[in-house]
């Protein structure tokens, strides 16, 4: 029997992996970029831009197509190609990892609530035992020493103690990202990195709290809802900005939820600009509007009552934004946070998961 030995060039191998991710990089920025349409991202290859960036990385148009027919997250003819699921699936994930970084192997999470239970992480604090208490939360040792105080020849009912630990649930969360005219606005664009935010929030849960609910609502003039495979195609418009209609939606879907955590994020770069009145569209955008302000603070203050926690993550430095800001958070209880472009997605994993970026 004859083998045949071949050399391997491992230099070229190496090339050919840093290429490999490469392109799967700039596909997934692309993507961000063109809203989702592959054959946009595809055209701007041509552009004297991508003409550059092709000829730095070291490959061609054709070579770029055929690792992402290879890959199977694009389908369909020239002219009408679409992302896959696994494209959807993969452009969530990246943005995950490029939002927190790589996340360590752990088992499945919950959210501890605000008060005490049976079934979450030891808080160290010892209470008297109680039936349906588990065996493993008897703190032993404190036991004898309590029998012994009282002079038992053995562990009595009356001396047993257990470990308290934090009583843990799930969590209801409704994201509102503003897509007002704004988020695009003097060449910042600030519905991107959103969006980026929000592919990675659904992602992390998804794989880390699978019994949580998330809702994505769109504000601009009025409220869209939109499923999570549908991210990747989100765009801001020639909108105002109705926050009372968003606070009021996310309201409505919230109380329906059976989660004992219920939450509303929020990610906006202006001032509250609309409201429905009667039916029909009010817009004022020069400076507070009192009618716009008071109503939309009223649906805030409706959120302690509800048991809905509300916090903020303001994309923009803007007077009339962080006053409106200032007076909502304190009417609904709720919390906020100011953020650069650059830090929105650690910002907000951090603040709403307790995790922090590795």
């Amino acid at each position: 029997m004859r083998f045949s030995y071949q050399h391997l060039d491992w230099r070229e191998l190496a090339n050919q992996l840093t290429r490999d991710r490469l392109m799967d990089e700039l596909f997934r920025e692309l993507m961000l970029a063109a809203n989702g349409e592959v054959e946009a991202a595809l055209r701007w290859l041509d552009t004297p831009q991508g003409k550059r960036m092709r000829e730095q990385l070291g490959f061609s148009r054709e070579d770029f197509e055929k690792r992402l027919n290879e890959r199977k997250v694009i389908t369909g003819k020239p002219g009408d190609r679409k992302l896959t699921q696994r494209g959807e699936r993969e452009l969530r994930s990246s943005c995950l990892e490029s939002v927190f970084g790589k996340l360590k192997a752990g088992g499945k999470g919950e959210h501890a609530t605000r008060r005490a239970g049976r079934f979450g992480e030891a808080t160290g604090v010892l209470r008297q035992w109680q039936p349906g208490d588990e065996s493993r939360d008897i703190a032993y040792r404190d036991s004898m020493l309590t029998a012994l105080r009282q002079g038992h020849s053995g562990l009595e009912e009356g001396d047993l103690v257990v470990d308290e630990r934090e009583e843990t649930t799930s969590a209801a969360t409704v994201m509102l990202i503003d897509v007002s005219h704004s988020m695009t606005l003097y060449g910042e664009d600030r519905i991107t990195p959103a969006k980026r935010v929000a592919m990675a929030f659904a992602e992390l849960q998804a794989r880390r709290y699978p019994r949580d609910s998330l809702n994505i609502l769109l504000f601009g003039d009025d409220v869209q809802e939109v499923a999570v495979k549908d991210l990747p195609y989100i765009s801001n418009g020639p909108f105002h900005t109705n926050t009372c209609e968003a606070l009021r939606r996310a309201a409505e879907i919230l109380v329906k939820k059976h989660q004992a955590n219920k939450r509303v994020v929020m990610i906006t770069d202006g001032k509250p600009s609309a409201l429905f009145v009667k039916g029909e569209l009010m817009i004022n955008s020069a400076g507070l509007d009192p009618e716009i302000v008071t109503a939309t603070l009223k649906q805030g203050a409706r959120y302690p009552r509800l048991g809905i926690e509300l916090t903020v993550f303001m994309v923009a430095s803007d007077a009339y934004l962080e006053r409106f800001i200032s007076r909502l958070v304190e009417v609904s209880q709720g919390r906020a946070f100011r953020a650069t472009l650059g830090d929105l997605g650690q910002q907000v994993l951090t603040q709403i998961f307790g995790e922090r970026p590795r």
